[in-house]
């Protein structure tokens, strides 16, 4: 089973979103530097029994889906350029692709 950290920066985006408590099991490792922005933020750490996983909580990392990065940039470009270059959909999806 992967282990998933819970660092400083996941303490401040839940802390920023108002949470106080954070349910933790066996699954995640909070690192010393988590343990100590929650104590800084007042945001409580509670260790579940063990065998006990730890609810989903959003991550701070969650990263954008392909289709949101697509239409983040088809937007930014067409914003530049004051209109649609030819060919930009096929050059974002070969970026995004990885394909030459």
């Amino acid at each position: 089973m992967a282990k998933k950290f819970l660092t400083a920066k996941d303490i401040d985006f839940h802390a920023d979103q108002g949470v106080k408590e954070i349910h933790i099991g066996d699954d995640v490792v909070v690192t010393d530097l988590g343990q100590e922005r929650a104590r800084e933020r007042g945001v409580t750490l509670t260790r579940l029994p063990a065998g006990v996983k730890s609810p989903p909580h959003p991550s701070c990392e969650a990263a954008p889906s392909d289709a949101e990065i697509f239409a983040q940039v088809r937007s930014a470009v067409i914003a530049r350029f004051g209109g649609t270059p030819d060919g930009l959909d096929q050059i974002i999806q070969k970026v995004l692709t990885g394909k030459e």
